[in-house]
């Protein structure tokens, strides 16, 4: 089917907003109206704010990529070095290839991605590898303390674990 790379997008967009909505976030789909950023995340009081890019795959597990259990999508040029602490990722894994499983949301900062999504790659791709799914998966108590400005999550924004490093710090295993 024609454009359906973008009724895919979309569904990402609504399911996580719909998430966000049944938990008690303030939460508005841009529709296109600002750059990069697919779902604005209010504080109740709306003092604090979360912009968040929505990164969606039909299947996005991959149980030996380059010698990793990893998840990956396709995030295009924009990710290139674009960082910022209120800037966050949802990748979200429909998971259609077991259509008795639910989508899986998967939280991770921009810092992760600028740092691991290199200008020179053909095919701008995250990969979360499974090692770091635990800190990223459904955890939905960090955009909470995100927007409570807990301390916490705030390093947690701004720092780049070994294992979210592309090449990874054990590129051994790559060889």
């Amino acid at each position: 089917m024609r454009g359906r790379s973008q009724f895919i997008g979309s569904a990402g967009q609504y399911y996580l907003a719909y998430c966000l909505t049944v938990r008690g976030f303030h939460a508005a789909i841009t529709l296109g109206n600002v750059p990069n950023v697919d779902i604005v995340v209010a504080s109740p009081d709306g003092s604090r704010l979360l912009a968040v890019q929505v990164k969606t795959s039909r299947w996005a597990y991959r149980p030996n990529r380059y010698g990793y259990e990893m998840r990956e999508w396709d995030v295009g040029a924009s990710a290139v070095g674009r960082s910022a602490e209120g800037l966050w990722y949802a990748f979200i894994d429909l998971q259609e290839a077991d259509d008795q499983r639910s989508p899986i949301v998967y939280f991770v900062p921009s810092v992760w991605v600028s740092n691991m999504v290199k200008h020179d790659w053909s095919r701008k791709m995250y990969m979360l590898r499974s090692v770091l799914w635990p800190d990223c998966e459904e955890r939905w108590d960090r955009i909470s303390a995100y927007l409570d400005n807990e301390s916490k999550t705030i390093a947690w924004c701004q720092t780049v674990p070994g294992q979210a490093q592309w090449p990874p710090d054990d590129a051994s295993a790559l060889s």
